[in-house]
């Protein structure tokens, strides 16, 4: 059970007050060891801990320790963009026009217009196929040159090649970004971090998970496990799931933002058709209550840390100058029973073990003491002074 003196107890010693108590030295005796009993008996169940060591009880878990917040917004995205080239390189079902001269009259010129096949290919009169996919404009000049020279077809030909028309993959973004919609992204820069900076980058209430969905293909490439080390309480270890659905014609993986641009491997691509879903947090607020100035329901910083002592300070620091102990009931995965931590004020502003990290869902409860409860007295009796009320 938790030790503390509950709001009808204390409002009872309140009304004797206010009745006019013989302020006796018996009364003051008595006053006391009222609230010390209130404040000191009772027993600790096994889900009671101490921020810091102590021979009262048992010392918070490492378990039970809340790591640092994670925020997608202060990691390096760029890491996990595709590595299939720049914007220039030709890709499948680009529009080319190819211009080859053999001298410097126009009669000994030659244009044509070729459409990259879904192989990469070309075709080209009297040349053959060529496989220009993945090159870019220059690349594909000197292999047309090569292969014209090698059929004997031209002695020194200058080659010519332009992009006439970019075939784009038109890719869907939606959730926590500034600007969800339907954007057009080359195809080979076609990913992850290319479909959300064409939606003007996160929100910032931006989780770190993002589902992609792209057309189902006969061979969905499979993506790689990355492991979850964004540090979560509950020490579960995600990786980049990978789904997929004949009904719907979509296959689907998720991924991890921060693991995934702390392991680097890229290749997040996003196909023509695709939708790519940016998770939104929207995580519980933080209940802060007992002897504060202003008790109430706080909001949880997105993607910041929040301290014992910075929950104090939302609700207007302590009402009491006495005021010492401290309770946080933490909801714990997996159990129907809260953690409850007890933790010294004074040690909270001088020790982190004791200034720990709340989470969403937590509340803190500024309890009751002696010299609380003392201090509460010495208030009512200067304000019956105040009010010309004879105390003997």
């Amino acid at each position: 059970m938790l030790n503390v003196v509950s709001s009808s107890a204390f409002g009872d010693m309140r009304a004797l007050l206010k009745a006019e108590f013989p302020w006796t030295l018996r009364g003051w005796k008595l006053l006391i060891v009222i609230a010390c009993f209130t404040t000191l008996c009772g027993c600790h169940g096994p889900n009671h801990f101490y921020a810091r060591d102590s021979v009262f009880g048992k010392r918070l878990p490492d378990g039970l320790r809340l790591a640092q917040t994670s925020n997608p917004q202060t990691v390096d995205l760029s890491r996990l963009a595709s590595g299939t080239g720049g914007s220039e390189t030709i890709g499948v079902g680009d529009v080319l026009e190819v211009q080859i001269a053999a001298g410097l009259s126009e009669d000994d010129q030659a244009t044509m217009a070729a459409r990259v096949a879904n192989d990469g290919s070309i075709s080209l009169p009297m040349i053959g196929v060529l496989n220009v996919a993945g090159v870019e404009p220059q690349g594909a000049e000197s292999l047309i040159r090569s292969e014209a020279i090698r059929r004997q077809l031209y002695h020194n030909p200058t080659v010519t090649v332009t992009v006439t028309h970019q075939r784009m993959n038109k890719v869907r973004v939606l959730g926590a970004v500034k600007a969800p919609g339907l954007y057009e992204l080359p195809p080979n820069a076609s990913d992850v971090v290319s479909a959300i900076a064409a939606a003007q980058g996160l929100e910032k209430d931006a989780g770190q998970k993002v589902e992609v969905r792209n057309p189902f293909r006969a061979n969905p490439v499979n993506r790689p496990a990355v492991a979850d080390v964004a540090g979560h309480a509950n020490g579960l270890v995600s990786g980049v799931s990978s789904t997929s659905s004949l009904e719907t014609g979509m296959n689907s993986y998720s991924i991890d933002l921060i693991s995934a641009a702390k392991a680097g491997d890229g290749q997040y691509v996003v196909h023509d058709g695709g939708v790519v879903m940016v998770e939104k947090r929207d995580p519980a607020p933080v209940y802060v209550g007992g002897l504060v100035r202003s008790a109430g329901r706080y909001d949880y910083p997105i993607g910041q840390d929040l301290h014992l002592l910075d929950a104090i300070a939302l609700a207007g620091g302590m009402s009491n100058q006495l005021a010492n102990k401290i309770y946080v009931v933490r909801p714990v995965v997996g159990s129907k029973d809260p953690a409850v931590i007890e933790i010294s004020y004074r040690d909270a502003k001088q020790s982190a073990d004791s200034n720990i990290r709340l989470g969403p869902g937590d509340v803190v409860s500024v309890e009751h003491t002696p010299g609380t409860v003392f201090m509460e007295a010495l208030n009512l009796i200067r304000f019956g002074i105040s009010g010309n009320t004879s105390l003997f």
